[in-house]
């Protein structure tokens, strides 16, 4: 199976979505980052059902999640790394 990683960078991202969206409301916040990473994980079984988005950058590939963007690169058969997680607005 594919193991899924993260760029520091997405990481980074994380954790200011769900600070911003706990602010308000912090159960909200955790359901928010179960759906995100209910769609990551999807990756596992299907790396490529992502569109590719070498207008972005080279090799990435984005898979959407509400209003948010997951932005992926398929590293080896054995590996997805998970780039960045952005508002889609901001692409």
């Amino acid at each position: 199976m594919i193991r899924i990683t993260f760029a520091v960078e997405a990481g980074q991202d994380i954790e200011e979505i769900y600070a911003s969206i706990a602010e308000d409301n912090v159960a909200a916040a955790d359901r928010h980052r179960e759906r995100l990473k209910r769609r990551w994980e999807q990756l596992k079984d299907q790396p490529r059902m992502g569109r590719a988005r070498d207008d972005i950058k080279p090799g990435y590939r984005s898979v959407t999640e509400g209003a948010y963007l997951i932005l992926y690169r398929i590293v080896s058969v054995e590996e997805v790394m998970i780039m960045r997680v952005v508002h889609g607005s901001k692409t």
